[in-house]
Parts: structure tokens; C-alpha cells; sequence
């Protein structure tokens, strides 16, 4: 048998120079902030035991996550996010703040999402069991962004959104209640993501620069469409449990599709039988813009009478697909 090959281990000052060396530390703020939004934020924190270089860089990341998810209890949650935001550099904006406090109180979190737009936020994502109010958000200039989960809306919250964040472009809403009647009518929204959300009270959608808009398994009691004269896409999907809910409006409904005149591609989906866009039908707009049409299979009820109806307020209408 032949002798085994050896192979080469490089000289001791070799080994010395690739083991030795903190090629990580070496690197800049801006790369080593990137390698920690990887982490969960506590291990952010516990960067700072690594070596001096470390010691502070954690305080300047360009994102803060307090995350329920991270701790066994409510206190030592409350008391991490406190002590985060209390030691973070002031002087450093932030890109993205994410906060999902499942057992936090509504002041607290409230407290929270404040000092996140006080340090000019652009990406801020909001989930838990929370009611928020329109004292949490006030008058920013960088919030581009805003996702919320979970959360219940009162007192005139979208107000602040509409009035006094001039850059926000894109909203997200999901799981979602509305405690009174809303209105979205943001001038520079763009974006606006709907579903799985309650608004029993009812909701009008007026926000004229939208381009792209989606209400999915949603409840869409009362829920208005108007004055979109910039949209391309919708996709409105309805849901079964909605139909007898005992809030149901369904006078509102005929108006669903008021603001969805301008769009380009529209896709519209819901149970079989179902009288919102039935009844909408009676009174369908002009679809002036629409080439791309993608209807489910309520539409082939009441003697075709739905799909008659909205093709011929289509006259530009280039594709059409139904699903079952």
C-alpha cells in the first residue's frame, strides 16, 4: 500500500497571519450594519462584547427590531425596547423600524413608533394586538413606507397619513379593524395593499395619485372607491363569511367599483350569487383604460348578465380570463 499523500499545512507565520487577523472588524460601519440586520436585534446588542471596534457600532444601526418574539416576557421586552431606543446614537436616521409587541400596552408601543419618526423612519412596520389613535403619528417628512398587522384603528388615525406624511408611498393593512368611518386620501400614495381586514364602519378610498391597488379577503362593508384617475392595477377578492355579516351596508357596495374606471388591468373575484357586483353591474362605469379583465365565476350567473354587462363598458379590452 502506498503511503498516504500528506498535504501541506503552511508555515507557522502563515497560520499565524490568517488566524490572527480580524479581517470582519476591518471592515466599514456601513458593511459591518449590513452583516447585523441579519441578526435578531438582541444579538445586535450583544455585538458590542466582540472587541472595542464593536462597542458602539450597534447604537448607529440604521434599523431598530423589537420583536415579542425575541423574549419570555413582557418585561424584559418593555425593558429592551426602552433601553434601545434610550442608548441608540440620536443623531443617526433610520431606515427601517419593525416592532411587534404582542404583550406591550398601547402607550408604551405608541411611544415607540414616536421616536421612531422622530428619527425620520422610512420603512416602519407595526404588528400586534394594538389600538393606535392619531396621537401616535405625527408630521413627517421621510415616511415612505408603512406596514401595519394586527392593529386596531380609532379616532381618525389615517388623518396624520392623508395630511401630514407628504412622501408616503406605499401602505400595507392586514388584520386590520376599523373602529369608525376611515378615508384614505394620501395625495401621494401610490401603493395600497388591503387585506383580511374589518372596516364594518366603512372605508372611502379617494387617494387620486394611486397607481396600484388590492383588497383581498377582506370584509367590504361600505367600502368606497372614487376619484383614482392614476390607477393601472386592482385586484378586489371577496369572501364568503362577509355576505351575512350583520353590519353589512349593502347599498354602499354598488360604489365598490366607482373608482376602478381607470385602471388597466382589473381582476375581480367573489362567491358565486353575490350581490355586490351584481347589484355594481346596474351601475357599472365606463372602463375606458381597461385592456387586461380577469373575473371568477360569479360573473356567469343571472344568465351571463354580469360578463355582459361589464364588456360592454370595456371598449379596449384586449384579454379576458375567467377563473373558477
Amino acid at each position: 500500500m502506498s503511503a498516504p499523500t500528506s498535504i501541506p499545512r503552511g508555515s507557522k507565520s502563515e497560520r499565524g497571519s490568517r488566524n490572527g487577523v480580524d479581517r470582519l472588524s476591518s471592515l466599514s460601519d456601513d458593511l459591518l450594519h449590513l452583516v447585523m440586520s441579519f441578526l435578531p436585534m438582541p444579538e445586535v446588542v450583544r455585538t458590542s462584547l466582540l472587541s472595542p471596534r464593536w462597542c458602539n457600532l450597534w447604537c448607529s444601526t440604521p434599523f431598530i427590531r423589537i420583536d415579542s418574539q425575541d423574549f419570555v416576557d413582557k418585561r424584559k421586552l418593555e425593558n429592551f425596547g426602552d433601553c434601545l431606543l434610550l442608548l441608540r446614537d440620536c443623531t443617526t436616521s433610520l431606515d427601517e423600524a419593525r416592532i411587534s409587541a404582542q404583550w406591550v400596552n398601547d402607550t408604551k408601543c405608541s411611544v415607540w413608533i414616536r421616536h421612531a419618526i422622530m428619527h425620520k423612519v422610512r420603512l416602519l412596520h407595526i404588528s400586534g394586538s394594538l389600538s393606535l389613535d392619531r396621537t401616535v403619528i405625527f408630521p413627517s417628512p421621510h415616511l415612505k413606507t408603512i406596514r401595519l398587522h394586527s392593529v386596531m384603528f380609532k379616532h381618525g388615525l389615517f388623518r396624520p397619513l392623508n395630511y401630514d406624511c407628504p412622501v408616503l408611498e406605499h401602505l400595507e393593512l392586514e388584520w386590520c379593524g376599523f373602529c369608525d368611518r376611515e378615508e384614505i386620501s394620501s395625495r401621494s400614495l401610490k401603493v395600497l395593499h388591503i387585506s383580511d381586514c374589518q372596516p364594518t364602519s366603512g372605508l372611502l378610498i379617494c387617494a387620486r395619485n394611486l397607481t396600484h391597488l388590492s383588497i383581498l379577503d377582506t370584509e367590504i362593508g361600505g367600502i368606497v372607491t372614487r376619484d383614482l384617475s392614476c390607477l393601472v392595477t386592482a385586484l378586489i377578492s371577496l369572501i364568503p363569511k362577509y355576505f351575512h355579516h350583520k353590519y353589512a351596508v349593502l347599498d354602499h357596495h354598488v360604489h365598490l367599483l366607482d373608482g376602478l374606471s381607470h385602471a388597466t388591468t382589473l381582476e375581480l373575484h367573489a362567491p358565486l350569487h353575490e350581490r355586490t357586483f351584481e347589484g355594481a353591474m346596474q351601475t357599472c362605469p365606463m372602463f375606458s383604460n381597461l385592456t387586461s379583465l380577469v373575473l371568477g365565476d360569479w360573473c356567469m350567473t343571472a344568465d351571463l348578465y354580469p360578463l355582459h354587462r361589464i364588456l360592454r363598458c370595456s371598449d379596449k379590452l384586449k384579454e379576458l380570463t375567467l377563473k373558477g
